[in-house]
């Protein structure tokens, strides 16, 4: 028997949630229909943002005693029927030949006695003779033989390949006196994510607030001014915007198999909690691939991947979104497509037009791709690909392909649909009563109009002539259906 938990003395000298998960007094909460809100215009820089905060996708947890920052999701996929070859026991040359068993190591116990087999060439027929021998950890010895009549049958050795996958086949059994077989069930499984917290400040000293400049700026609800500070606070809006949308595509999961945070505060001693962003959950579940040249091959392929694997009837709303590289890879991929089909001529009729003055105007261009089950697929560009702080850091070092940023073309496709439950595939994550929090610390500092309300509330003592607009803040993101989701990373 193993303890699974000890009586801990707590040395902290306050008590907060990381102090009940640290001596397992509180478990993960799960996702749930709550209080949603309305932020931000839809906008080609922030796509994740709007799907899920400008579409009511923002899910709050409600604690169960007090906030953790994990939440978790079931999900339920297929029976599995396939198993994994490690080895052909030995080395025979023409295994099951003259209707003799032969012995196989499979990765696990999936095959159930006196049912089929198929080897990954499905040249042959195959009955499991009994139960399978464990033999240590990933390891299962079955005894399989041909079903045949002809006695110089045998499995190929490209069969045994280890890695190689076999599928189950329905069970035989004889006509009298025959034993009876078992069957699987499979139970939804579970997946654990986490928000983590984000504070912004702006600060300011002095009498900058009322600061008049010799440059007129637009207002954001409309207007001009010439006080700089309203200027500056949209400045500060959209940079915390760019990074919580970098954040949500590119942020990585910190909590090791034991449910340790590494990454500590160095003043406060208390962990820093960071969840996987899109990208991160799509490569974790191995729905992704790198490419370099995009075809129409391709496409098909990773599309029927995904439909396949929606086991529902709710319509699906799948998108592609890439930068300005991502939309031409796209185009040209189509276009070389109706090339080898010899459509010429109907590509020049749409592509060349007569212009404005009877100059002639170039340029028609794909962005969508049908396939031959009537799925309808759109590309839509997603500006955080072109000008995002990846693509900054591609700038920066060269990482140029025809003039964009290796980011630029990227392309993921994510499923947006709703699912049978009622609720969107993928939402934005918070904690509940700390989705975002604003306050200002006045000191002796006058402060703009631009601060609005919360000039005269909430404010918190300074005594230094400083004031500081603070912006504090928790923000996951889930794909509850993952499989319906792909990212294909370009590598040159």
């Amino acid at each position: 028997m193993r303890e699974l938990y000890t009586d801990t003395y707590n040395n902290e000298r306050y008590t907060d949630e990381n102090v009940l998960y640290k001596n397992k007094l509180i478990d993960p909460v799960s996702l749930s229909t709550a209080l949603t809100y309305l932020w931000g215009k839809d906008s080609e820089m922030f796509p994740l943002l709007s799907l899920t905060e400008g579409q009511s996708g923002l899910v709050s947890l409600t604690p169960k005693t007090l906030n953790d920052t994990q939440y978790t999701w079931n999900v339920m996929g297929r029976m599995k029927h396939v198993s994994k070859v490690v080895a052909l026991i030995g080395g025979q040359s023409y295994p099951g030949q003259g209707f003799q068993p032969f012995q196989v190591v499979m990765e696990d116990d999936t095959f159930l006695r006196y049912y089929g087999a198929t080897p990954a060439d499905k040249l042959n027929n195959l009955r499991v003779q009994g139960d399978p021998i464990r033999d240590g950890a990933n390891r299962y010895i079955y005894t399989f033989r041909i079903n045949t009549a002809n006695p110089a049958e045998y499995v190929a050795a490209s069969n045994f390949i280890a890695g190689t996958y076999w599928v189950q086949a329905p069970p035989s059994v004889a006509g009298a006196y025959s034993e009876g077989t078992s069957s699987r069930s499979q139970a939804p499984g579970k997946w654990t994510n986490q928000f983590g917290f984000l504070r912004f400040s702006k600060n300011i000293s002095g009498n900058v607030a009322n600061k008049v400049t010799n440059i007129e700026f637009d207002l954001e609800g409309g207007g001009k001014t010439n006080l700089w500070m309203p200027h500056e606070m949209k400045q500060f809006e959209i940079d915390r915007r760019l990074m919580l949308e970098e954040d949500l595509w590119n942020s990585v999961y910190n909590r090791d198999q034991y449910g340790v945070i590494h990454l500590i505060d160095e003043k406060t001693n208390q962990p820093i909690p960071k969840g996987a962003g899109i990208k991160e959950i799509l490569k974790t579940t191995d729905q992704y691939e790198t490419y370099s040249v995009l075809t129409v091959d391709k496409l098909d392929s990773v599309v029927n991947r995904l439909f396949s694997n929606r086991v529902d009837k709710t319509p699906m709303e799948l998108i592609f979104y890439t930068g300005s590289g991502g939309i031409r890879m796209f185009n040209e991929a189509i276009k070389n497509e109706a090339g080898t089909q010899s459509y010429y001529q109907a590509l020049g009729e749409k592509e060349i037009t007569s212009g404005k003055d009877g100059y002639l105007s170039y340029g028609t261009y794909f962005n969508q791709f049908k396939t031959i089950d009537g799925h309808i697929i759109t590309i839509k560009k997603a500006s955080i690909f072109d000008n995002g702080l990846y693509a900054e850091l591609d700038k920066a070092n060269g990482n140029m392909y025809k003039g964009f940023p290796d980011t630029s073309y990227d392309i993921i496709l994510l499923d947006q649909s709703m699912t049978s439950d009622g609720e969107r595939n993928i939402q934005l994550v918070a904690e509940k009563g700390r989705e975002i929090l604003t306050g200002v610390y006045k000191g002796l500092t006058n402060l703009p109009e631009s601060w609005g309300a919360i000039r005269e509330s909430k404010l918190l003592s300074s005594k230094t002539d400083e004031a500081s607009y603070e912006v504090l803040m928790s923000q996951g993101i889930t794909m509850k259906n993952y499989t319906t989701s792909y990212y294909m990373k370009f590598s040159r």
